[in-house]
């Protein structure tokens, strides 16, 4: 047919070799822990107190450790099998006899006595295989109360991507080649993890200079209590770094592992040594989303040794009041206190009142590639000496960030060893803080606009009404540049953008740019997890949130159709859908009740499905009671319950946010009125989510509840109030 030619079409695909065997791992399920604990604490540990080398020591220590597990956790040889766990051994039996069958009908084409049992034993098949998944879907209900991991852990793998096998393209050659094996795959990853290190320049001033400051970080040594602190707060998990010592024995074994552990410890501080072995890190790549086979969609997550995290929880405490008084109060990342929504609140208290009343508010937005990855040593070092901190921290410090090796692991298989030359170690307790130290000075660069920090995401912005305010803004572009280039980190010029958010029906439309590179300008901008659109009407957040919520309420209801308690849907709800409807609620909840009726749309949706298979429709369908029958309450109750629970942690302290605490006006009248408002609310905008919460404090709470009261107590009282 000359219009339907025949197509000759070659397609290769990643072949994905799978092990008929996995390597021999430990079987923690039937540990003997009374005799390792009885092993360790009848070993004697004066050899290692003896020692004065920090590498000797640790090494020693933690060989100690391994042999205590080898002896006492059994090893298995675990199979690949080609069946789910929960498959009995009658299925699995009839399954292989209906492929052995099968195979033999297809090969020869003749009907034998074996061949003609084939339709029975398919029917079999699918009954034992009903009767089983039945049987699994019940144990993984009556877990959800006794075991809990067992429930989240079917959970995990229904909701989530949780391909074990990774096939890489390269289309680098010209041809798409695949990588599939565990070695290629591994090394495959080192090559492109290894790339965002950078070499810092040998320009920088010695760390060992002398700095004149009134406040000085001196030496300290720790003592056991602090390591057993550190101990009782790792979380017991079977993930291990290069020791193969999973957290949960360490602490099991706290009390016998601190005095030697406090030997290390202040070995390490008086030596300025760092041990070597706890620089190692386990790399495993964590798909971020997009397409699986290539490179770049993978994050790493570095698996660090447990005892490292114990020294750096000791030295965190040790060290963080004092730097967190040096922090600029506009970086709200990885401190006490600040959030995201101190950080946005914050920013919506300075451009409400100026929308509000047909102002203009410019805001630059900008990316900076893999900061984490790129904090020069040389240059941290020195910032850390002018914060105050002694020379024998500082050689510690320098131990601690040098000379550290990574490998990725793939399916229990290394890659060849990389080293990282700059960054903050991934994975680490000190990592943040430093960056937060790195990051500090930005402030200073930023003369007339407002700065905001999450971490490395930055954001400046101010008043604009004529050209000489965006050229001020632009000028606030350049330092921020120029600092960028100082501190040897990169911004991304076209993943910066400008928001202007106004209400005129002109907006003024200045063209910023950045290193010459005109910065793109958007109406909506997804600001820490919150949509932003130029209005603040927060369409693009309410309509982002409701589908992704409605998603994922699609595929726990297909999930859990075949559970016959009610409690694991509504536990799924709560934990999967609820909370991301909720996330920064106290940002953008000035809703219009379109707005507030389509988020409530998800929960009425989850009720509708509880109804309609565990009520059976019983009784007229009524929202209200439903929700009231399975112990939950309206969304837009929660969401008001958040905000006067977010001002009571702003009035008391709870939120390290002066500029939110300086927002709070308080009623003090001069004689005794009638007026029993708590709050004096300068200016009326819900836009401004301190001046909303106030309001409603006022309209609603002022004369039932205490803003003054502990937490626990107030959370109670506005609990009884919404239910009543």
């Amino acid at each position: 047919d000359v219009y339907h030619p025949p197509l000759n079409v070659q397609i290769r695909l990643p072949r994905k070799l799978q092990a008929l065997t996995r390597p021999s791992a430990y079987c923690y399920r039937k540990g003997g822990y009374l005799g390792m604990y009885k092993y360790l604490h009848n070993y004697n540990w004066s050899a290692v107190l003896a020692m004065d080398d920090t590498n000797l020591a640790t090494e020693t220590f933690t060989s100690v450790v391994q042999d205590a597990i080898s002896i006492f956790v059994p090893k298995r040889n675990s199979q690949v099998s080609n069946y789910p766990d929960w498959f009995s051994n009658d299925l699995k039996m009839y399954l292989k006899k209906k492929d052995h069958y099968d195979r033999i009908f297809k090969k020869t084409g003749s009907v034998t006595s074996g061949t003609l049992n084939l339709v029975s034993i398919v029917l079999l098949s699918k009954k034992l295989y009903s009767r089983d998944k039945q049987l699994h879907l019940d144990d993984v209900e009556c877990s959800l109360n006794r075991h809990p991991e067992i429930f989240w852990k079917f959970a995990k793998q229904h909701t989530r991507n949780n391909a074990h096998e990774i096939s890489l393209r390269d289309c680098s050659t010209g041809n798409t080649k695949y990588f599939s094996s565990p070695p290629e795959v591994a090394d495959r990853f080192a090559d492109y993890f290894s790339q965002c290190y950078t070499v810092g320049q040998p320009s920088i001033q010695p760390i060992d200079m002398k700095v004149n400051c009134q406040d000085v970080l001196s030496g300290f040594r720790v003592d056991t209590d602090e390591i057993e602190e550190g101990i009782r707060n790792l979380k017991p998990k079977l993930s291990t770094g290069v020791d193969c010592i999973p957290s949960f024995v360490i602490k099991g074994c706290g009390d016998l592992f601190a005095p030697i552990l406090k030997h290390i410890f202040n070995l390490s501080l008086r030596s300025g040594l760092f041990p070597s072995l706890w620089k190692k890190a386990v790399v495993v790549p964590i798909l971020k989303g997009g397409d699986s086979s290539v490179v770049s969609n993978y994050r790493p997550v570095s698996l660090l040794c447990g005892f490292s995290k114990v020294f750096e929880k000791v030295i965190y405490k040790r060290i963080t009041h004092y730097f967190h008084q040096k922090l600029t109060t506009s970086q709200h990342g990885f401190i006490t206190g600040r959030s995201v929504e101190t950080n946005l609140c914050s920013f919506l208290h300075f451009a409400a009142p100026i929308i509000t009343n047909r102002g203009q508010v410019d805001a630059i937005y900008f990316d900076m590639s893999k900061a984490f990855d790129k904090v020069d040593h040389e240059l941290l070092l020195h910032k850390l000496s002018l914060y105050g901190c002694c020379s024998e921290l500082l050689r510690w410090f320098q131990s601690y960030l040098s000379c550290r090796t990574n490998h990725v692991r793939i399916s229990s298989v290394p890659s060849k060893l990389f080293y990282s030359t700059s960054g903050v170690p991934q994975g680490s307790i000190l990592g943040p803080l430093l960056f937060l130290i790195f990051v500090n000075d930005i402030a200073s660069c930023v003369k007339k606009a407002e700065l905001l920090l999450f971490a490395d995401d930055i954001k400046i912005f101010m008043r604009v009404a004529t050209p000489l305010d965006c050229n001020a803004l632009q000028h606030e572009v350049n330092n921020i540049l120029q600092w960028s280039l100082a501190n040897n980190l990169l911004l991304n010029p076209t993943k910066t953008k400008v928001l202007s958010l106004s209400r005129r029906h002109t907006v003024m439309h200045f063209t910023y740019s950045l290193g010459g590179t005109p910065i793109e300008r958007v109406t909506v901008m997804k600001d820490l997890g919150v949509c932003l659109d130029s209005t603040l009407s927060f369409n693009a957040h309410v309509s982002f949130i409701v589908g992704r919520a409605m998603k994922t309420l699609g595929i726990i209801s297909r999930i859990t159709k075949k559970f016959r308690r009610p409690a694991c849907l509504i536990r799924l709800f709560c934990a999967l859908v609820r909370s991301r409807l909720e996330f920064a609620s106290v940002v953008w909840n000035s809703l219009t009740s379109t707005q507030s009726l389509s988020i409530e749309s998800v929960q009425k949706r989850m009720i509708r499905i509880l109804y309609d298979r565990h009520f059976q429709r019983r009784f007229y369908y009524d929202y209200e009671f439903l929700l009231k029958s399975v112990l939950l309450t309206t969304l837009s109750n929660r969401r008001f319950e958040r905000d006067l629970i977010f001002l009571h942690k702003v009035v008391n302290g709870w939120t390290d946010a002066n500029q939110l605490l300086n927002s709070v006006d308080f009623h003090v009248p001069c004689r005794v009125t009638r007026n029993l408002n708590v709050f004096y609310i300068q200016f009326m905008s819900k836009l401004s989510p301190l001046s909303r919460m106030q309001l409603s404090f006022n309209t609603i709470a002022s004369s039932t509840l205490d803003i003054f009261t502990d937490l626990p107590v107030f959370r109670r009282n506005l609990a009884s109030l919404v239910e009543s």
